[in-house]
């Protein structure tokens, strides 16, 4: 099999070579195609089909969208799925979590369309239409069903956004009575932000918007362990992109102080998608093996560097 590998930016050369050794070590069959020059990361991605991609950090620049999102559009991406749960041995604010977020990624204030009205005034559309609100709705229940999940949460702002919001939520309502099994509410997104904060528990499965999906998923990871959990997976036309949405620099960190553990979660579902069930398995218990054993990186509030979590994993492996 295989897989386009991003490394990214920053600690993503240190992270990405983790993965590959642990991958190795859990017996699977990846043959990585590594690029990290966007044009050719594309190439890449569309001839695989399978991406493992870490960020890519790049400075604000007034007129032009961050590379992700880029890459992203070129690859129609529309849809992210986020899966936020403790992880056994990962210290976290709150337990019991164990929230999946489908994220349309498709449109929403992300398709960039922004002018000048005036002089210090400008005017962002919300791109919101009834196919793609269908198709985040139906993907999310569709899962949720098979999955044997009870409850799936409409987020929005339909109470001030009563065009756009308001059509997301009533597609939502639509899509949900050919799904009977399923129990169906919604959520100003809001009131959802601090339930998430004081009962992050009470929620199940949730269907956004581009811009909230974005917010709540870290609200929601923020809660369960960190950006450990805050990894996703995004799906388009003949593609999926298992994507860190955070990084950072080996400046911030020190040359040995990266965090490798969300990078080899994202391998465990690259490698469960594949239907390498038991290099998964593997790979994932001995990941929580050396959290439990105490191999927590300074951003989790340890002193375990990026090579000791490598060699505690694959020890384990």
């Amino acid at each position: 099999m295989e897989v386009t590998l991003i490394p990214g930016s920053g600690v993503g050369v240190q992270v990405t070579d983790v993965v590959r050794a642990a991958v190795a070590r859990a017996g699977a069959d990846v043959t990585w195609d590594e690029q990290n020059e966007p044009d050719a990361a594309l190439a890449s991605a569309r001839r695989t089909g399978l991406v493992l991609k870490g960020k890519w950090i790049a400075t604000v620049q007034v007129g032009k969208l961050p590379p992700t999102v880029v890459f992203r559009r070129a690859l129609g991406i529309h849809t992210i799925v986020r899966h936020v749960q403790n992880v056994p041995g990962l210290p976290a604010r709150a337990q019991g979590v164990d929230i999946t977020i489908f994220r349309e990624a498709s449109e929403d204030i992300y398709a960039g369309f922004e002018h000048r009205s005036a002089e210090g005034v400008f005017e962002t559309v919300k791109v919101t239409t009834r196919a793609a609100c269908e198709r985040i709705h139906r993907s999310a229940f569709e899962w949720a069903r098979a999955h044997g999940r009870k409850r799936v949460t409409t987020v929005h702002k339909a109470n001030i956004l009563k065009k756009s919001d308001g059509m997301f939520l009533a597609v939502g309502r639509e899509v949900a009575t050919g799904f009977p099994g399923l129990t169906h509410d919604d959520v100003i997104v809001d009131a959802l932000c601090m339930q998430i904060i004081r009962k992050p528990q009470a929620f199940d499965v949730l269907v956004a918007g581009n811009l909230f999906g974005d917010i709540v998923s870290d609200c929601a990871a923020g809660m369960a362990g960190g950006v450990t959990v805050a990894c996703g997976t995004g799906y388009g036309p003949g593609v999926t992109v298992f994507e860190s949405p955070h990084g950072t620099t080996v400046e911030v960190v020190g040359p040995d102080g990266a965090n490798p553990y969300p990078m080899l979660g994202l391998a465990v579902d690259l490698l469960r998608q594949s239907g390498q069930d038991a290099a998964a398995a593997k790979l994932r218990a001995a990941c929580i093996g050396a959290l439990q054993a105490g191999m927590h990186s300074p951003d989790m509030g340890g002193t375990a560097g990026c090579s000791a979590i490598r060699d505690a994993v694959l020890e384990r492996l």
